[in-house]
């Protein structure tokens, strides 16, 4: 299941990617063509406006003119000259004069324009309402943008040329980049999608996981209290004529198993309602010292009863939390250490305060907890095959229950143990201010 889930995340990520790269690369070459088209078209108007400018030297003079004509004709006639073309016109772009049907008169960079339709280029731009036509066209030579006007002097044409090659091959270049770039980008995005995904959906599978567990443990535990509950009732369906009497044994177990899952059911909505945070706890400044020493008083007469010494020494301390919860908290602790702990040991109930860290301890003299073991003492459902589990049994849920209640209130809970040397579990909490 997140095997698949896995190759979908990545395949969305990767896709989105390359969206993303396709987007900004497609933007990225339609601005860059844009420019490089205004810089040829700024180049070629450029010169078309510094060959409309006066040049020195009189106007030519052909048969019969006579000097009133030669002067109309230089007013007449835009300004555009054959001579020396003007300083100032780039190194890239040259001037080629023609008559109307293209026939080529000058051209003064000695450019080959042989393989060119100049007469295309005149009819185009006489269509026009301005007489002025800028063309891409492809030739021998190579591709070139020309812009044509009407010169000055009768059926004369001026074809002012830039060879679009340079322009051209800057987009191939970044063409190129953009295509390679997106085929390695894609294999990166596979493979960073992969592990992108494997690390979202690890907090997800490993709460699924613990689901499964915590499900698979609850309905195990669930079991064995409803077998027994179901055979001493049908035990009782076989003797239906006797008296509650004289089958107290059957009642007693039931009851007792009636009582357990009803513990059991309640940790677990405990549990439960704190993993959807649900479980709201009260905030009131709580004198812990005085919680302690009631609970103290509350268990003594467990602990006499299994010839246990139960030791209470607790500072007058205070902190901000749920009165019940950390009562629930040294309970648990209490409850465990006085279960484990046999015949003739002893228990201890501390607390005290250091700069602003509440400390209760309770340390037993009871088989302890193996090293390996104490890393997962707090989850949920953990019992291991040590002696000091087999002595008393239990849901493994109670150590949970205390974990979420520390650190719902800011602290922190840990265990310190020798195999053989009985076991301290430790609580710290921020005191109240």
């Amino acid at each position: 299941m997140f095997t698949r889930a896995r190759l979908v995340l990545a395949a969305w990520f990767s896709i989105a990617l390359l969206v993303t790269l396709v987007v900004v690369g497609g933007v990225a070459y339609v601005l860059i063509r844009r420019d490089l088209d205004r810089e040829i078209d700024e180049s070629l108007q450029a010169t078309q406006e510094l060959l409309q400018e006066p040049q020195p030297g009189p106007p030519r003079q052909g048969p019969g003119d006579s000097r009133r004509q030669l002067e109309s004709a230089a007013q007449t006639r835009g300004n555009y000259d054959r001579g020396p073309l003007p300083a100032g016109i780039p190194s890239d772009v040259f001037v080629v004069y023609t008559d109307g049907q293209g026939a080529v008169e000058d051209n003064p960079r000695n450019v080959d324009v042989d393989d060119i339709n100049f007469s295309s280029l005149c009819d185009e731009a006489t269509n026009t309402t301005n007489a002025r036509a800028s063309t891409d066209l492809s030739a021998e030579g190579g591709n070139y943008r020309i812009v044509t006007v009407k010169g000055g002097e009768g059926d004369e044409w001026i074809h002012i040329g830039r060879s679009l090659e340079a322009r051209d091959r800057q987009l191939r270049t970044l063409s190129t980049t953009f295509l390679v770039g997106g085929v390695g980008g894609a294999g990166l995005a596979i493979l960073g999608g992969l592990w992108l995904a494997g690390l979202a959906l690890r907090p997800i599978r490993d709460s699924f996981e613990r689901q499964q567990r915590f499900v698979s443990d609850a309905s195990h535990e669930l079991r064995t209290p409803l077998a027994v509950m179901r055979a001493n009732g049908e035990l009782l369906q076989r003797h239906p004529g006797d008296t509650v009497a004289e089958n107290m044994d059957q009642v007693d177990a039931i009851t007792s198993e009636a009582e357990a899952m009803t513990k059991l059911v309640d940790d677990l909505l405990t549990l439960a309602r704190a993993d959807e945070g649900a479980a709201n706890l009260a905030r009131e400044r709580v004198p812990l010292g005085v919680v302690l020493e009631e609970l103290g008083r509350d268990m003594a007469a467990l602990a006499t009863e299994k010839g246990i010494e139960l030791s209470v020494d607790v500072a007058p301390v205070e902190i901000e939390g749920d009165r019940h919860r950390l009562r629930q908290l040294a309970t648990i602790l209490l409850d465990n250490a006085l279960k484990y702990t046999p015949t003739g040991g002893r228990v201890d109930l501390r607390a005290t305060k250091s700069h602003r860290t509440v400390e209760i301890t309770v340390t037993d003299t009871g088989p302890g907890i193996p090293i390996q073991e104490q890393a997962r003492i707090f989850d949920r459902f953990v019992r291991s095959d040590s002696a000091r589990t087999r002595a008393a049994g239990g849901s493994g849920l109670g150590l949970a229950i205390a974990r979420w209640i520390a650190e719902a209130h800011g602290g922190r809970i840990s265990v310190e143990s020798t195999p053989g040397r009985g076991a301290k579990f430790i609580v710290k909490l921020p005191a109240a201010g």
